[in-house]
């Protein structure tokens, strides 16, 4: 890898000589500003306008953008908003104005790339400080220079370059070793082992190739770090540990994520791409989405009104272009509401034929019958080494969950035909139509063809308008339907691919990570589309959302089990060790969350699988046991309600209201229960009842009863035995006293209130004690 960046040849004596040739330009400019004794801010603060990399489009028009220090922040906007653009306009220099002095990284999928694929993960990871690299370069070339140079003011001129090179190095961590621990360590946090980490890139699946992306960004660690849709492919552990490293960074960075949790829990602004423009957010992702709800509503209620006062105005009137620009603002807004409802429409497909004994929704489409695989049976071990065995019919909707390298996106291969088993059979039903989008579905586009041209090649007897309109539906209208694909962004290119398969209607539709580069809102229009969908639905994705809204069954895949279940707490139990706490608010260690729940990136023992084993299966008993505890608490609060009621029904069937003349009943006057004759009975007023000794009483009709009820017996009074108000030998006072001393009352020596042997109601006194009151 070369790092220079002249043609001319470097004196390594001259230390801005070889600044300047080898050094990244941000580190150049830093250079330059302290040489200058320019004061350096990391304080974002311009205005300016960008195209679309085709230039045919405006993205941004006079926008100001503003980032402080340390800034935490979403970037928010459709489809096409221009997103990606931006980040990459920001990471390439390309915005005029902006701090030239500050290191930017772009984190975003590794792109395929034959030199760089076959560069191991380790490899990968240590390349990424871009500073590092030119340091290296020159500390390799002075040592070089050192063994050849003969001349003393030469040799020390290097020696005092190589200091300092060794120096900066110092502060892009260290010598060779200790940068290697540093990857090394969130290799291992992620997943990757000492053979993992040896494993050419090539070799990856989508999502450890992401994971191996974000430790090159943290490794990188820039002044600014751009995070495009880093949980694509990404593993639940994986999220956890990206969400810990961003809530410590210490620099600032700018996330477009279609991962609602993560910006809840990680971001404190919001950047909102809408009309060219960039509108800040100071505030939590949950509270912008309620204040850009109500903005939007403000927004469309005034645009309507001015809409409705400026309805017949002319060109000559200065306000005849606001008008022009709102008719389009909601003509725009009307066709995405429109859009969204019929995004990802899935057509019913023609039916299938069932055999005797089956329903149309059990028609079987492929069966896997004691499939093993690996992908080299003498090399690699086996994805599948236990024999598989499972059944897709038209009516299946399954969420298949695990970690990254597990085996999810080889079992879609297997029952699509793109690989075939090592051993066992995969029977397929012979003239259904499949439906595939596979997490790289979009590297297999043409990406010099437009849209259109695609759609064309496809499916070359369909009508022209036909597949313009389809390509409509998916977002992918007319203003970039004819551009090569190359100029359109990950989102759009999906959408495109989206359009292709839905063309003709599936019975069956298998999605691999379909959510990975779509906004919040497509992702939203996917999942009622999918809900919507007649045939089977097999689904991989780490979005647990969209797999609580979608699917109905599970099935579980970590190295060594594949399991089935009928829910997707189960499914989740059975996967990874740490999902009770997760759920129930509990502190989560992500580093042993990853370690405990690896996927394809380590190698796994026998013991390891037994001590994964045995910890999921206690997580499951401790749930079961946990499930059964809260449904026996529910079931005795069940029942005590119902005995409380069955009680509350015997109360109210000894209730009457319509008491005659004459009747014999029973009342209660003073306290007790008397028997009584019913005189009259006047509604909303009461009943006139007559004692046995002539008295008339005046009764509610409900308190009246046909028996006497049983009296609850008198509570004893307690006695006092020798004494008053107090103890057993003292009234009001004390033992042998009153209120006063301890043998007299206020000033006697044997009475008082409640003196020695008396006090109110004693023994052998009155109030006082055994003379008077006490008094002398």
């Amino acid at each position: 890898m070369s790092f220079l960046r002249t043609a001319k040849p470097i004196d390594w004596t001259k230390r801005t000589e070889f600044e300047q040739a080898t050094f990244p330009a941000y580190k150049k400019e830093q250079i330059r500003m302290d040489t200058t004794g320019i004061a350096r801010s990391n304080l974002v603060d311009l205005k300016f306008s960008l195209k679309n990399p085709y230039g045919s489009a405006d993205l941004f028009l006079n926008t100001r953008l503003i980032m402080q220090p340390n800034k935490r922040c979403a970037v928010y906007g459709i489809n096409g908003s221009g997103k990606t653009c931006l980040f990459a306009a920001i990471a390439s220099g390309e915005i005029e104005g902006f701090p030239k002095h500050m290191s930017v990284h772009h984190m975003k999928e590794l792109e395929h790339d034959e030199a760089k694929d076959a560069m191991t993960v380790l490899e990968t990871v240590m390349s990424a400080h871009e500073y590092r690299n030119a340091l290296l370069f020159c500390e390799k070339n002075l040592i070089e220079q050192l063994e050849k140079e003969t001349d003393e003011a030469r040799k020390t001129a290097l020696n005092q370059n190589l200091t300092y090179v060794k120096q900066q190095k110092g502060l892009c961590h260290g010598e060779e070793e200790n940068a290697k621990n540093v990857a090394t360590g969130m290799l291992r946090v992620l997943g990757f082992d000492e053979i993992g980490e040896q494993a050419p890139l090539s070799s990856l699946s989508g999502g450890l190739r992401m994971r191996v992306s974000l430790a090159c960004a943290f490794f990188a660690d820039p002044d600014i770090l751009l995070l495009d849709e880093p949980t694509n492919h990404l593993d639940l552990p994986s999220v956890l540990w990206l969400e810990n490293r961003l809530r410590a960074y210490k620099g600032s960075f700018l996330l477009v994520t279609h991962d609602r949790v993560l910006l809840e829990n990680v971001v404190t602004s919001v950047m909102l791409i809408q009309d060219f423009k960039l509108e800040n957010y100071a505030c939590s992702f949950k509270d912008f989405e309620i204040k850009k709800e109500q903005n939007d509503k403000e927004r469309v209620k005034q645009v309507e009104e001015f809409m409705r006062v400026n309805r017949n105005i002319d060109g000559n009137n200065p306000r005849y272009k606001t008008k022009l620009q709102y008719e389009k603002w909601l003509e725009q807004r009307y066709e995405r509401s429109i859009l969204l409802q019929g995004k990802f429409t899935f057509s019913s497909p023609p039916p299938l034929t069932p055999k005797e004994g089956e329903t149309p929704s059990t028609i079987s489409l492929i069966k896997v019958d004691n499939v093993r695989f690996s992908y080299q049976p003498d090399k690699l071990p086996f994805i599948f080494d236990t024999p598989i065995n499972y059944e897709i019919t038209v009516g299946t909707r399954v969420g298949i969950i695990g970690p990254n390298g597990a085996g999810k996106s080889t079992l879609l291969k297997l029952v699509t035909g793109k690989l075939e088993p090592t051993s066992g059979s995969i029977i397929r039903h012979p003239t259904f139509v499949t439906a595939y989008f596979g997490q790289h579905s979009t590297k297999e586009l043409d990406l010099d063809k437009s849209a259109m041209e695609f759609m064309q090649w496809k499916f070359p007897k369909a009508n022209t308008g036909v597949l313009r309109s389809h390509l409509a539906k998916t977002s992918v209208g007319d203003s970039i339907a004819d551009t090569r694909m190359k100029n359109l962004s990950f989102s759009q290119r999906s959408c495109v691919i989206f359009a292709a398969l839905t063309f003709v209607p599936p019975h069956l539709l298998i999605m691999d990570e379909p959510t990975n580069f779509l906004d919040i809102d497509s992702v939203d229009s996917l999942i009622q589309a999918a809900n919507k969908f007649k045939g089977g639905l097999v689904i991989v994705t780490h979005n647990r959302d969209f797999l609580k809204k979608t699917a109905k069954t599970f099935v579980s895949i970590i190295p060594g089990a594949f399991l089935e279940f009928d829910n997707i707490k189960d499914a989740e139990r059975a996967t990874y060790s740490f999902i009770t706490a997760l759920e129930n608010g509990g502190q989560v260690d992500v580093k042993s969350a990853i370690l405990e729940n690896r996927g394809g990136g380590s190698i796994h023992s026998e013991q390891d699988q037994a001590i994964r084993n045995a910890k999921l299966a206690a997580q499951q008993r401790r749930a079961k046991e946990e499930a059964e505890a809260i449904e026996a608490e529910r079931l005795r609060v069940e029942q005590l309600a119902l005995e409380k009621e069955k009680e509350r029904l015997a109360k109210l069937a000894k209730l009457r209201t319509n008491w005659a003349a004459g009747e014999k009943c029973w009342a209660q006057n003073k306290g007790k229960w008397v028997p009584v004759e019913v005189v009259r009975n006047v509604p909303a007023m009461g009943v006139t009842c007559r004692t046995e000794t002539g008295d008339m009483l005046m009764v509610d009709a409900k308190k009246l009863r046909e028996e006497k009820p049983d009296e609850a017996p008198a509570a004893p009074k307690a006695a006092a035995p020798a004494g008053g108000r107090g103890g057993a030998a003292s009234g009001r006072g004390g033992a042998a006293g009153g209120r006063g001393g301890a043998t007299g009352g206020r000033g006697g020596a044997a009475g008082g209130r409640g003196g020695a042997t008396g006090g109110r109601g004693g023994a052998a006194g009155g109030r006082g004690g055994a003379g008077a009151r006490g008094r002398k």
